[in-house]
């Protein structure tokens, strides 16, 4: 639950917000959400830079066209579609230039795009991920959760995990594998298709 200055209580409270041009609430989203929106580009686009520019040029647009937003859908959800469009337009603009390995790359993104006009689903691939990774990270015991999230979702360094939780290089390493398995094993039964994707992510 969110709350600060602009009154923010919900995702949808956010987002309503944000439409209205509260500048407060959108560096909010931003700071919560940048991390890890360039860690999901980095998973394709290989040039970190490249992949800042495309984030940041996702929030530009979100900001845009804010009056266009639906409080109704996930925040999240929805920018990490719009950075996973983006990765995919740059991919296929610079063919030319990429490696075999980003084959597999492509072929991710295109799967993804594609799922969206497969099924029955009202949500996007995305919200169904991030759904269910947090079901994924509720499983998890408490210390490895914590340590999870702040490795693997907010891209916090192992060594500033170890300083700030007061505890050894060693038992950080231990949670975060734990944790990786756990969350690999929760993710790849319900996407099976995804597992190239989502062993990218847990590995990153």
């Amino acid at each position: 639950m969110v709350n600060n200055k602009c009154g923010l209580k919900s995702e949808q409270v956010l987002l309503k917000s944000i439409s209205k041009g509260c500048i407060k609430s959108f560096e909010y989203f931003f700071q919560r959400t940048y991390p890890r929106l360039l860690n999901y580009a980095c998973l394709f686009i290989e040039n970190r830079e490249t992949a800042e520019d495309i984030v940041q040029d996702a929030f530009i647009n979100m900001w845009n066209k804010r009056h266009e937003v639906m409080p109704d859908k996930s925040a999240e959800a929805l920018m990490f579609k719009s950075v996973r469009n983006r990765c995919l337009n740059y991919l296929r603009n610079h063919k030319t230039y990429i490696s075999h390995i980003n084959s597999a790359k492509i072929e991710n993104l295109q799967f993804l795009s594609h799922y969206d006009f497969l099924g029955e689903e009202e949500e996007a691939l995305e919200e169904l991920l991030l759904k269910e990774l947090d079901n994924a990270l509720e499983s998890l015991p408490e210390k490895c959760r914590q340590v999870f999230v702040l490795s693997k979702i907010d891209g916090v360094k192992q060594q500033d995990i170890a300083n700030q939780l007061g505890i050894s290089i060693k038992a950080v390493e231990k949670h975060i594998a734990i944790g990786k398995k756990k969350v690999r094993e929760h993710l790849i039964e319900k996407f099976p298709a995804l597992g190239i994707l989502i062993n990218l992510f847990l590995d990153y």
